[in-house]
């Protein structure tokens, strides 16, 4: 009898052991897709902003001219289309908006008004962010750590960002933004 109750308790020991791994697991398991889900809404959320940027500029509060586009080696701000009032209120359907690090998070900031109002404080994409780095390129390829959209309005081709997260591998994204626009066709030019 002696025996046999420890040969089941070894066998509940067992059995208890590998319970607990197989929970660890999937709370492993479970906080790594959290982690991917977060960082493919950012990705899908960036995405979507760049590749519809508008060549549009924009007043800021003082009435100052604002280019359509304008970026640094840490953040950028833009004017985008596709805008629309999810409580169905009337508003156009572009906005100016803005990314950047601050406080150690990743923002996504929103004018509220097109013209003649500052951008908000936003809202955090990804935190424990310990630095970043953005790149513009143009139309010849080349990349540069600042952008402005002046003379021309013109928007760049990609924008490549390099977020430093605290604990973590640096999450490396390319977006292409909104293709050019064909100039329109002079009067008495033959198109190309």
């Amino acid at each position: 009898m002696l025996v046999a109750l420890s040969i089941f308790a070894a066998i509940a020991a067992m059995g208890v052991t590998l319970l607990r791994s197989s929970i660890d697991t999937q709370d492993a398991v479970q906080g790594r897709l959290k982690t991917m889900g977060g960082i493919n809404r950012l990705r899908a959320v960036m995405a979507n902003d760049l590749a519809q940027a508008l060549p549009r500029p924009t007043r800021g509060p003082a009435g100052e001219g604002i280019p359509a586009f304008v970026g640094s080696s840490t953040g950028f701000a833009f004017v985008h289309g596709g805008a629309a009032a999810l409580d169905g209120s009337p508003r156009p359907n572009i906005e100016r908006v803005a990314y950047a690090l601050a406080a150690g998070e990743w923002r996504r900031a929103v004018q509220p008004m097109l013209d003649g109002s500052p951008l908000g404080e936003g809202d955090r994409l990804v935190g424990e962010v310990g630095g970043v780095a953005v790149r513009y390129r143009d139309d010849t390829g080349n990349w540069a750590e600042s952008w402005t959209s002046e003379p021309g309005d013109r928007l760049p081709r990609a924008v490549e960002v390099r977020l430093t997260r605290t604990g973590r591998e640096p999450l490396t994204m390319l977006f292409l933004t909104a293709p050019a626009r064909p100039a329109p066709p002079v009067a008495g030019v033959p198109a190309r």
